[in-house]
């Protein structure tokens, strides 16, 4: 390290399980964001302030002024951008130390393998289920552990997923449920502070991982209530039927709908927010 990464991350370096070795590490690691929304936000700008030395933030979208109570990367004068170009733009600035470059693409399941080949680390802030199942696919076949995140209204969630060591997420959540069964993503709202609190969550995962520090959310599924600020671990399983991780692969692509997140009907968590 150069005397002015030495400075800038010098309040990690004294941490007494984190010194130049783990530092190293994340200036050494390859990262993908997939989504620079409310949650790829938080997660992008965590792992630049950290020193991960190469992260690819994808996203297609272009900034709308609806983003703004919760997308803190991005201004007024922003609407109309694209979100991966503009998001990597500010982040450099922050961080001229490390290479960060927005990937303005569209992950699907067709070409989420490819894309998402090659990276020591894979954090997820995706807003639709068909994009969710595609990078947990593409995690699991690349071996890419995947950094998993969601969050609508006032709940999130987050777990980490290991392939080959732990739960992914079709082992918790095999099928989306039928579509339809709430009002959409854009019809439920989300309070910004809660995709902060999920983002860095996320991040602060990655980045353990990265630097090869034990993390706390495997075979782990958090559960995020702000409003009774309650937080909930609940116990995941790897199954040995998934399809994505279990002992034969089977290719399973999910329409592109927006709707409730599996398995939470009951608390009212959501389709996450990007």
């Amino acid at each position: 390290m150069n005397l002015n990464e030495i400075k800038r991350y010098s309040r990690q370096l004294i941490l007494p399980d984190f010194g130049t070795k783990e530092q190293s590490r994340l200036k050494k690691a390859k990262v993908a964001v997939t989504g620079a929304g409310g949650l790829g936000c938080p997660v992008s700008t965590y792992l630049t302030l950290a020193g991960v030395g190469e992260i690819h933030i994808f996203d297609f979208d272009r900034i709308e002024m609806s983003n703004l109570n919760r997308q803190f990367l991005y201004t007024p004068e922003d609407v109309g951008k694209p979100k991966a170009e503009m998001a990597a733009k500010r982040l450099s600035e922050i961080n001229p130390e490390i290479k960060i470059e927005g990937i303005n693409e569209k992950v699907t399941y067709d070409n989420a393998f490819e894309l998402l080949k090659g990276y020591d680390a894979i954090v997820d802030g995706t807003d639709n289920f068909a994009v969710r199942y595609a990078v947990n696919d593409a995690a699991v076949v690349n071996r890419v552990p995947l950094f998993h995140g969601a969050a609508l209204m006032y709940e999130g969630r987050a777990m980490s997923i290991i392939p080959g060591e732990t739960a992914c997420f079709r082992c918790v959540f095999p099928e989306p449920p039928p579509a339809g069964m709430i009002p959409t993503c854009r019809e439920a709202g989300i309070l910004g502070s809660v995709v902060g609190i999920v983002g860095a969550i996320q991040a602060s995962e990655a980045i353990r991982y990265l630097a090869g520090l034990e993390i706390g959310l495997k075979n782990q599924l958090l559960i995020i209530n702000v409003d009774e600020m309650r937080f909930e671990k609940v116990r995941v399983a790897k199954r040995d039927d998934c399809t994505a991780c279990g002992e034969h692969f089977i290719p399973k692509p999910v329409e592109d709908v927006c709707t409730v997140l599996p398995g939470s009907e009951a608390s009212g968590v959501t389709e996450g927010d990007e």
